[in-house]
């Protein structure tokens, strides 16, 4: 994983990997930057990652109880969105950043369903910020201004979402 030495600790999740513990509802997941890649490759058109935890794959859909809620995993990065996955284990330091990098093949993908009721996405789609509290996010989050000033909080591809 990309991410810093103090989140490299096995925390809680082995514990319904290995199903010592189950979670008490179905729960849907997405992908992000601060995942086991490798694994989530493994499922990369979606699957069980442990009983009753669900993940979506890379971009994916299902209907539950008659609601349909698609997600797209990873974070937008221009210089990787319109290349193919070509990440290979074991990952190098490149790799082990852009595997987690959402891809155009999974937006398009996720174009041709007929809309979601939910859409769960790792990343903000872009200028979805101005559809809230921006001065309430910028009292509890800074560090977003110059981003959300020049536009380039979010995913612009997921905004159609």
């Amino acid at each position: 994983m990309a991410v810093p030495d103090k989140y490299k600790e096995l925390r809680h999740f082995y514990k319904y990997y290995t199903e010592e513990k189950v979670a008490p509802l179905l729960t849907i997941v997405i992908g992000g930057n601060h995942e086991a890649s490798n694994y989530m490759w493994e499922l990369y058109h979606g699957g069980w990652l442990a009983p009753n935890i669900y993940f979506l794959g890379h971009a994916g859909c299902v209907q539950v109880n008659g609601i349909r809620i698609a997600g797209a995993s990873g974070i937008y990065k221009l210089h990787d969105f319109h290349t193919g996955n070509h990440e290979h284990i074991p990952y190098d330091s490149g790799a082990i950043r852009s595997i987690y990098h959402i891809r155009e093949y999974c937006v398009r993908k996720l174009s041709l369903l007929s809309s979601a009721r939910i859409f769960l996405s790792h990343d903000w789609p872009q200028s979805i910020v101005h559809h809230g509290d921006v001065d309430g996010l910028l009292r509890r989050k800074r560090f977003f201004g110059p981003d959300i000033s020049s536009g380039r909080l979010g995913s612009p591809p997921l905004m159609g979402y």
